[in-house]
């Protein structure tokens, strides 16, 4: 889990307090282009330009700046110097607020510490135990690092099993088929509110929570991730071609029989489930 929720879990925050840290660093801690706005050297049409190309891609936000908003690299280390000072961590934001001591937060940031190296070392193992590691692992951290673009927050991997495929309830299911040297199915089971961020994130304006519009987006968005799975499989030697992505309210797994590696994830507050069948 993340940091704030880990110390939520304790008992050592409350959830009122959680929320209004959050609220804060979302205030305080602004992106590089959010910067260049604020400071006029960028203008907000040229910097939507910048946002939809990094969502979308997987170039870096400092290449996008220079590439497509011509700021030379000198004021872009000027901005990212400024976003390093004026960054506030959760913890930070949590003594300031009167909310944690610090002394507590020392204490807990050590144990939460031990808690993610073992995390850690448990997914590893896990990845290295499944059917077809490298293809898994591929697929699996394209996706959350494309999630992490489109959603503008945090994604964390919690746990990786076999299952079934069950879908949860109230969650759609985003289908995606490679094919070529492997028949691999990228599947995405995803709440309405990733879904919504998601096309926020892809098209920048707000959209509405189970419309078509929202629906059409994740599709382009699993898109995306197939397309990068391919171009990265194949340093491998490994020859794939997505198929168009389709979305369904139903049970029905594309993979027969066939059990499905499953990712559990953390997006901000909401759970998602990536599921490969190789």
């Amino acid at each position: 889990m993340f940091f704030g929720q880990y110390l939520l879990s304790k008992g050592a925050i409350s959830r009122e307090a959680l929320i209004e840290t959050i609220e804060l660093q979302r205030e305080k801690n602004l992106s590089l282009v959010e910067l260049a706005v604020r400071d006029g050297c960028l203008e907000p049409r040229r910097a939507e330009t910048i946002l939809t190309a990094y969502r979308t891609t997987d170039a870096e936000l400092e290449d996008l700046c220079e590439e497509i908003g011509r700021l030379d690299r000198e004021k872009i280390d000027q901005l990212l110097e400024k976003q390093r000072a004026d960054r506030v961590m959760i913890g930070v934001a949590l003594i300031e607020s009167g909310h944690l001591s610090a002394d507590h937060l020392e204490e807990h940031l050590s144990a939460f510490h031990e808690v993610q190296r073992a995390a850690e070392k448990r997914l590893e193992a896990d990845f290295r135990a499944c059917s077809h590691p490298a293809i898994v692992k591929t697929v699996v951290e394209l996706a959350v690092f494309h999630l992490k673009r489109f959603t503008e927050g945090p994604v964390k991997l919690l746990s990786l099993s076999e299952d079934g495929g069950e879908l949860e309830q109230e969650h759609r299911r985003y289908v995606q088929k490679l094919k070529g040297d492997h028949e691999i199915h990228v599947v995405l089971d995803l709440p309405p509110e990733i879904e919504t961020l998601i096309g926020r994130g892809l098209l920048g304006i707000p959209v509405e929570e189970g419309s078509e519009v929202a629906i059409d987006a994740v599709c382009e968005c699993v898109n995306i991730v197939g397309g990068h799975v391919c171009t990265e499989l194949e340093s491998d030697a490994i020859k794939l071609r997505p198929e168009p992505p389709f979305a369904s309210d139903t049970v029905t797994l594309p993979g027969g029989e066939r059990a499905s590696v499953r990712a559990a994830l953390l997006a901000g507050d909401s759970e998602a489930d990536i599921r490969v069948f190789v």
